[in-house]
């Protein structure tokens, strides 16, 4: 019998968590940002839109919430995010081995314009 010295491999469930975990980490930066924004234009009834806003937040931070619960059972802990021209690399524990996840923007802005508009309820199919 021959062991292996190289480190196990990441599952795809450890890369879907990191994924989700970072892109519902974008996306509350965008809706913060957004709602601020909100507060600043001169809309007849601007706490419409933040508390629909506001309202997701609370909804991504429940999903941000189960899904660390999720990595503490698997073992995978997020140690560092690094946001870079190109994109975002979160580095990670995976069951005692460091591992690396790289996500360019244009592809982190489609994944963030998806799960916004799944809170939405709406299709992106249809614009």
């Amino acid at each position: 019998m021959t062991s292996s010295t190289s480190a196990p491999s990441p599952a795809d469930e450890d890369h879907r968590l990191i994924k989700g975990l970072v892109v519902r980490t974008l996306l509350l930066d965008v809706l913060e940002r957004d709602i601020l924004t909100l507060d600043t234009l001169l809309l007849k009834m601007p706490e419409v839109y933040i508390l629909s806003l506001t309202r997701i937040q609370n909804n991504v931070l429940k999903e941000m919430l189960a899904l660390r619960k999720q990595m503490r059972t698997r073992g995978v802990k997020v140690l560092e995010e690094k946001r870079e021209a190109e994109g975002i690399e979160t580095l990670y524990m995976c069951r005692g081995y460091w591992q690396r996840f790289y996500m360019l923007w244009t592809f982190a802005r489609n994944e963030v314009k998806k799960e916004l508009s799944r809170h939405l309820q709406m299709d992106l199919a249809q614009t």
